[in-house]
């Protein structure tokens, strides 16, 4: 089955199960700011994820009559060629190229615990280190940083466990999923689509450093990375991490919200930033 073909079926699906989802597929009204919402871009109505069910896993198959790429998960649809999708989207190929020339991204604003609020500040460098200040009280604060020496950890982190917050370090990474994927297309598994509130997502699965894995949920038509589920070496779900608001700076396409929830969905922080500073290689 060719990639517009497969992909075009999926739409298809899609497309009648909203036209029939009932009026419980609406969001609700009056939200308020700040509770870790995605608003994508576009106004885009979530619908609800039991459509998948609806999909039968054997009635899409490849030419060679092999199953296609999917998880267990029952809201996963199974697609062909999932890579070549994710790769070459034409929507992110300029902000890539662009990225490939960026050393340095820092970010500054607000971790919001509950009604609390503490500044924050996130370095990150190539290749993949990391750096984060969280400043906790008038003399307090919380310190982690990835590099080529490990993970370290200093003092208490406000909404997460110290187990998230090493987990989070560990599992960073500065390339997006694409260009991981232009170096070696076989660093993800590929799991599917899913349906997202709001949005349609391309499913990867990868391994990282520390015996961690992540299941990646990118965006299928803006390429952004909107979920990643974080995973233990023992198969438990560590942190839900939700990143959103992406807005194009300095030619490269970054989120000025990133949310954190349980596997059961509780909420547990929201970062905010306000700004956001690229810096490139010299030339």
């Amino acid at each position: 089955m060719s990639k517009s073909l497969s992909f075009a079926f999926a739409s298809m699906v899609l497309l009648l199960m909203q036209v029939g989802s009932s009026s419980a597929d609406t969001p609700a009204a009056g939200k308020a700011a700040g509770t870790g919402n995605y608003d994508p871009p576009g106004g885009r109505l979530p619908v609800d994820g039991a459509y998948a069910s609806e999909v039968p896993r054997e009635a899409i198959r490849n030419q060679d009559q092999t199953a296609l790429a999917a998880d267990k998960d029952e809201q996963s649809i199974p697609v062909a060629e999932e890579i070549d999708f994710v790769r070459d989207n034409s929507f992110r190929r300029t902000f890539e190229e662009r990225l490939k020339t960026v050393a340095k991204v820092d970010y500054h604003g607000t971790r919001y615990v509950g009604c609390e609020q503490y500044p924050l500040e996130v370095h990150t460098a190539r290749p993949n280190e990391l750096s984060l200040l969280l400043k906790t009280g008038a003399s307090s604060k919380f310190e982690g940083s990835k590099s080529n020496q490990g993970i370290k950890v200093r003092g208490t982190p406000q909404g997460l466990g110290v187990e998230q917050q090493r987990a989070l370090l560990a599992t960073f990474d500065f390339d997006t999923p694409i260009i991981e994927l232009e170096k070696n297309p076989h660093t993800f598994k590929p799991l599917g689509m899913e349906k997202l509130p709001g949005m349609l997502t391309w499913k990867l699965q990868v391994d990282r450093a520390g015996g961690y894995s992540q299941v990646v949920y990118v965006d299928s038509h803006y390429g952004d990375v909107v979920k990643l589920s974080i995973i233990s070496a023992q198969g438990a779900h560590i942190l839900d991490v939700a990143p959103h608001d992406y807005r194009a700076v300095d030619g490269i396409r970054v989120p000025f919200a990133i949310d954190y929830r349980s596997q059961e969905g509780t909420v547990l922080a929201n970062d905010r930033f306000d700004r956001i500073e690229v810096k490139r290689t010299r030339s």
